[in-house]
């Protein structure tokens, strides 16, 4: 199951609404969690431009998501791909764009969730008097590799092995190793045996040759 969760979206007016053009446009960001099995699957961060009252009303009052915006406008977006990275995201890409429109604090506590481990992409989708900029953080490459383990939490735990118990496997395998070698010098001693018994019961002595 998923659940959506947004903040930071700055409350407009009606009047504004209304006036909403290309020359006095309405800007609004807002970030939302994707949360999948109690885990934030995907943070994404949104920077919206709208130029139209029509749009206006149904992004800010009749409270339509980015992705319901297209179906209902009935619009198919051009998408640009602004970059990628892997790790914490660049702060030019992170916070341009945003001015004032998150705190200190909101800023520091995000850096602080940044992991080396994260994939991020940072994306345009443009339709008329309607465009967004958006970033996108996934925490981990793991949970495109193995995703119900990654809900699990299991690839954390394997990667989080200390480095003695990769060294009880290791001794593991010697031992195995040593087994298999014995086991074989095992089998050439009882072929050796079988074969002085072979020579015995023909009345041939060991080790002698006829003159």
């Amino acid at each position: 199951m998923t659940s959506f969760e947004s903040y930071s979206a700055k409350t407009t007016s009606i009047s504004a609404v209304a006036s909403a053009s290309p020359t006095s446009p309405i800007t609004q960001t807002r970030q939302v969690h994707l949360q999948c099995g109690g885990k934030i699957a995907c943070t994404a961060t949104s920077i919206v431009r709208i130029t139209s009252p029509e749009v206006a009303h149904l992004f800010l009052e009749e409270k339509y998501a980015i992705g319901q915006m297209f179906r209902r406008l009935e619009k198919v977006p051009a998408f640009e791909l602004l970059s990628v990275g892997i790790g914490p995201v660049e702060q030019k890409e992170k916070y341009q764009g945003l001015g004032n429109s998150f705190s200190s604090s909101e800023k520091t506590s995000w850096s602080a969730l940044e992991s080396k481990k994260q994939l991020w992409r940072k994306y345009k989708l443009v339709i008329p008097d309607f465009e967004c900029e958006i970033l996108e953080v996934f925490p981990s490459r793991e949970m495109f590799m193995d995703g119900e383990g990654w809900l699990a939490g299991k690839t954390e735990q394997a990667s989080s092995l200390p480095e003695k118990d990769y060294d009880v496997n290791f001794t593991i395998r010697l031992s195995r190793t040593s087994q298999s070698f014995i086991l074989i010098i095992l089998v050439a001693c009882i072929l050796g045996a079988a074969f002085e018994g072979v020579l015995l019961y023909s009345g041939r002595a060991i080790n002698c040759h006829r003159a």
